[in-house]
Parts: structure tokens; sequence; C-alpha cells
């Protein structure tokens, strides 16, 4: 029986993720996006910075997404948000970029969410990014 609080769950997984971005290329541009998510998420809503992170598309970008769409869609027990991630995605950040991937992740939460659902997946999002940024301060490389 798993006894974690959600934000235990939250600060594993996020733990877990930290130590995969830990010697990739884009360790230092990711740790630096990591931290101004949030003020991003905040300014212009969960919807428009995933559109951002996806028109950048650039493997921290593609991470980031990847991050927040596993948790939301696969490893959180509220499972409010009924999107589709596949974790091989991980391996090969690419594909995430296909339209119909970038549809599986944004229609659940920009186009088919109720207004509280969205709520939902921005603030878990955000709480998610807290154990994320905390983890990046402390073990991934420094970016500009």
């Amino acid at each position: 029986m798993n006894n974690k609080t959600l934000e235990q769950k939250r600060a594993s997984y996020a733990f877990e993720k930290i130590k995969e971005v830990i010697n990739k290329p884009y360790e230092k541009d990711f740790s630096s996006l990591i931290g101004r998510l949030p003020t991003l998420i905040l300014t212009n809503g969960l919807g428009n910075t995933l559109s951002f992170l996806f028109s950048k598309g650039k493997n921290h970008h593609l991470m980031a997404i990847a991050i927040i769409s596993d948790w939301l869609f696969n490893e959180t027990d509220l499972k409010i948000i009924k999107g589709e991630f596949n974790r091989e995605w991980f391996d090969n950040l690419e594909k995430i970029k296909d339209k119909n991937n970038i549809a599986n992740i944004l229609n659940p939460i920009v186009l088919e969410a109720q207004t509280h659902e969205y709520i939902f997946a921005t603030e878990e999002t955000l709480r998610l990014l807290n154990w994320l940024k905390r983890f990046s301060e402390a073990m991934l490389k420094k970016g500009d």
C-alpha cells in the first residue's frame, strides 16, 4: 500500500525527472526554462504557455511539455484531465512535435477542459513546477 501524500508524489516524480535531465546537452537551458515557467503560466495561462513551448520546439521545451503532460495525464492520482502522453516520447522528444501528438496533449487541456478542469490543471502544474524548480536549482547546471 502506497501511503505517500500527493505532495510527496509530486516531489518524487520531479526528482526523478530532474535526474533524467542531468548531463543532457540541454541541461542548462532546461534549468533556466523551469525557473521561468511558473511566471509564464501565471501571466499567459497554461494553454498559451504550452503552445509557446511547442512553437519553440527545442529539446528543453519539449522535455518541459513531456514532464507536465506525463504528470497530468498519467501520474497524478487526480486524473481530471483525460489526455494522452506516451512515456516512450521521453526517449525521443521529437515525436512530441507530431501534429497528432500535439493535439493529444493540447486538446484535452485547452479545447476540451471545463473551466474547473483547466484551473485544476494549471494549479497542479504550478505545484509540480515548484518541485521541479527546487530540484533543478540544486541538481542541474545553471542556465543563462
